[in-house]
């Protein structure tokens, strides 16, 4: 028996990273997953590893008439919605003083504005199921600026205040809303060669010297959406390998 059997879940930002990994983390452990984002080619791929637990929704979460439509259909067709996680989200490098308005509109409406539509759409229907869970994927940018991308640590931090807002206004109707605060994670965009200077220069200071893998963020966002983490509801689980617990490091003195 499988921690999501007979649960219906619903995962934006699905086709690649912490997304598809969260996918597959729900569907092997017994979930009925619909896997949304845009990139069709990658999703089918992942429905054809999902061994028919995973169901593919080709989608651009910034289309919000869409994005209730997708999962307003998840719960009508299949009865229920036990699941949702947020997991779709774009970033850019903007220096404050060049920042465009347009970009700035740009990533609050995928990150945060499609985040918002998601839950609500999702909690409607959960509401009338009995309860479910919701797991928001912000980041560790929400508590310590990543520059330059000040639209994206403030759409990360708007986040995890709706986290905070859902589970107080609604944990009474029996849904409990969480997030992750992902650090360096090992993706097809942060294992990029034009990447590396950034990559290893936050390898230096994380306590455990290395990335994430998705799967491992994977991991606490399927905690987070279990019956195991039943009376939790409005934290962030940070999964950063320890880089904020402290503030500088100097690699020389490392103990041998």
């Amino acid at each position: 028996m499988g921690r999501f059997d007979t649960t219906v879940a619903f995962v934006t930002g699905a086709s690649t990273g912490i997304g598809r990994a969260t996918a597959l983390r729900l569907a092997n452990e017994g979930a009925s997953v619909v896997a949304a984002a845009r990139s069709q080619d990658r999703l089918l791929e992942l429905e054809a590893e999902g061994a028919g637990r995973i169901t593919a929704r080709t989608l651009n979460v910034g289309d919000t008439g869409a994005l209730r439509a997708a999962i307003a259909e998840t719960a009508e067709t299949r009865g229920r919605l036990d699941i949702l996680v947020n997991c779709a989200g774009i970033s850019r490098l903007d220096p404050i003083l060049d920042l465009d308005e347009r970009h700035w509109h740009e990533i609050l409406a995928t990150n945060l504005t499609a985040a918002f539509v998601a839950a609500q759409e999702a909690a409607r229907h959960m509401a009338a199921g009995g309860g479910g869970a919701i797991v928001n994927v912000a980041s560790i940018d929400a508590f310590a600026a990543d520059s330059p991308a000040v639209h994206y640590c403030v759409s990360k931090a708007g986040m995890i205040a709706m986290t905070r807002s859902f589970a107080h206004e609604l944990g009474h109707l029996g849904i409990r809303t969480n997030a992750v605060a992902p650090g360096l994670t090992a993706t097809p965009m942060t294992m990029d060669d034009s990447w590396n200077h950034i990559t290893a220069a936050y390898q230096e200071r994380i306590p455990l010297r290395r990335p994430s893998t998705p799967e491992e963020q994977a991991a606490v966002i399927c905690f987070l959406a279990s019956g195991d983490a039943s009376y939790v509801n409005g934290e962030t689980v940070i999964a950063d390998g320890g880089l904020l617990s402290g503030m500088w490091y100097d690699p020389a003195d490392a103990p041998n």
